[in-house]
């Protein structure tokens, strides 16, 4: 396990080094799954992670994973930086999306899932490690600290894998899909 991580992290400093590509990854690289004590520069966190660390290239798209709202654009320096609160009513739930280079999308605005509704970046105590924080918050997603899991849930137990246009998603339970795009062979392999 910590191999994998410490390839996750070689691949992310090479990915930012490299030129841009529209698909850097093979699949997505989980940097910090919830509750970890590892943070996405694999230095230990003083407290547990409230979400979920995507792995990404600088610019790279942020995907709305489920149908929903803009609650809220959010700029907090020291935690979460530039990010962006999405709310999915019917379900009494809110994603929030962290780190992000800007957001693309504005308050009250309708987001479909996948649309893209930012770019990654490395904004607030990101690490200078380009990635996604992805949370699932069963309130209005108002903290961002780790450590302060209240309110908050794994993104992961809901989550169908990797985006795809083509497929039907339930609309009578949340569904998430990645917050990241991922390449046509990493969909088939999180169906």
């Amino acid at each position: 396990m910590a191999a994998r991580r410490l390839v996750g992290v070689l691949a992310v400093l090479l990915a930012a080094a490299a030129p841009a590509r529209a698909y850097d990854f093979a699949e997505p690289i989980i940097l910090s799954p919830y509750k970890s004590i590892m943070g996405a520069n694999q230095l230990p966190r003083p407290r547990p992670h409230a979400g979920v660390d995507f792995a990404g290239k600088i610019g790279s798209p942020v995907l709305a994973a489920a149908d929903g709202a803009v609650a809220r654009l959010i700029s907090y320096g020291d935690g979460c930086g530039t990010g962006v609160i999405l709310a999915h009513a019917g379900f009494k739930r809110w994603t929030a999306y962290c780190h992000l280079q800007e957001s693309l999308v504005q308050p009250g605005q309708a987001v479909a899932r996948g649309q893209t509704i930012g770019r990654i970046g490395i904004s607030g105590n990101a690490v200078k490690i380009p990635h996604v924080h992805w949370e699932l918050c069963t309130s209005d997603c108002s903290s961002h600290r780790d450590g302060d899991l209240w309110g908050t849930a794994d993104p992961m137990s809901l989550a169908a894998g990797c985006f795809d246009a083509t497929n039907a998603y339930p609309t009578d339970r949340l569904v998430l899909t990645f917050p990241v795009e991922c390449l046509y062979w990493a969909k088939e392999r999180h169906r």
